[in-house]
């Protein structure tokens, strides 16, 4: 009963003026919430209840405890396995806990986050992640810990997270250095779209803003700045017309010192095909490190033949740079076809990068973001 409370808290006060938006935003929360199978949100529809109608929610518990195997494979990181737990009543408090272990070809990662139980719209979180990656010449090692704040209204969702991070990167041919950072990011992000996993039409809007300083463990002051946008556009009956789009500058003196993570890398599926996943940024001895500055567009177009399936036609341009005068956009164009599944649209992309003068795969999941 706390839990259902929660949920309903700053949507449903006592005395308050019915509405049915309040109503249905405190259905969903519970039916997205892993605690509960099934939930059922009504009033009495009765004229002489009109100065106070009572509320009933009819909930099932769902089973707590999860156990869950996969395997994979992308164009981006290889084949991979993994394994994920959840228990949704941690120490009978409906604390959350999530964890798993992912095992790929050029990247391994292991995580737990502890998802406390929401207080109205907001919802705490703790956790910590430990990874390791080798993409184009540069392996990263890092171990980091964190707490979080989601915030939740309407389709409006923000994130305050300060995280701080070991991290040790060593390029080929170049020497290996590692860094301890206290960071803070704030995230915003706007879904206005018909549907999240196959959307037509609407767009995904996103901001984020972070940085660290050098009174706090990091070796510079820094900020990063970065955005992105997709436009989702019917045409006809079944076709889909999608603008994307993302911009990022990390304003320091140098890189020196700033995480991999607040730095920039392009490349691959959902980015600029045509090219390597990360392969575009700044050369360092024979690997490809983060730059300080970002930009990447894409036109496409989806053609659905059938309701399951269609062929898309694309032209993505885009790189990442640590001085502006470095900057160059490279281009990449191709077609591919789209299957629509229950985790979303399914893309396999045949893309020719311009610059390089080379025809790549790729494979990925066509969401938004």
């Amino acid at each position: 009963e706390d839990l259902v409370q929660r949920y309903g808290h700053g949507l449903l006060r006592r005395g308050q003026p019915y509405d049915r938006e309040a109503l249905l935003a405190f259905q969903s929360g519970l039916q997205n919430a892993p605690n509960f199978a099934s939930v059922i949100v009504d009033i009495e529809r009765d004229p002489a209840l009109a100065s106070a109608v009572p509320v009933r929610v009819q909930i099932a518990e769902a089973l707590p405890k999860r156990l869950s195997f996969g395997v994979g494979m992308s164009t981006n990181t290889g084949y991979r396995v993994e394994a994920s737990y959840r228990d949704t009543n941690l120490f009978a408090r409906a604390w959350e806990l999530s964890t798993g272990l992912r095992l790929e070809q050029r990247r391994q990662s292991a995580y737990a986050d502890v998802f406390l139980p929401p207080a109205g719209r907001h919802r705490d979180s703790f956790g910590m992640l430990l990874d390791r990656s080798d993409l184009e010449g540069l392996k990263i090692e890092s171990q980091a810990v964190g707490v979080a704040r989601k915030t939740l209204r309407g389709d409006i969702e923000t994130q305050l997270a300060l995280r701080y991070q070991h991290e040790k990167i060593s390029p080929d041919g170049a020497e290996s250095r590692a860094t301890d950072t206290l960071t803070a990011n704030w995230t915003w992000i706007k879904r206005d779209v018909d549907d999240l996993l196959d959307p037509t039409r609407g767009y995904v809007l996103e901001f984020q803003l972070g940085g660290g300083a050098a009174i706090a463990l990091a070796e510079q002051d820094f900020v990063r700045l970065y955005s992105r946008f997709a436009r989702y556009q019917p045409v006809g009956e079944r076709d889909v017309f999608i603008v994307r789009g993302e911009a990022g500058a990390t304003l320091a003196n140098s890189r020196t010192g700033i995480p991999q993570d607040f730095l920039f890398r392009t490349g691959g599926a959902q980015s600029v095909r045509g090219y390597a996943y990360q392969s575009l940024g700044v050369r360092e001895g024979s690997a490809t490190v983060g730059g300080r500055y970002l930009g990447t567009a894409s036109a496409e177009y989806v053609r659905w033949f059938e309701p399951q399936w269609g062929a898309a036609f694309f032209v993505d341009v885009g790189d990442a740079a640590d001085e502006r005068a470095d900057f160059s956009l490279r281009t990449g164009y191709g077609v591919g076809a789209r299957w629509r599944s229950p985790a979303g649209p399914l893309a396999i992309d045949l893309a020719w990068g311009h610059d390089e003068r080379k025809l790549r795969l790729h494979f990925g999941v066509a969401i938004a973001f």
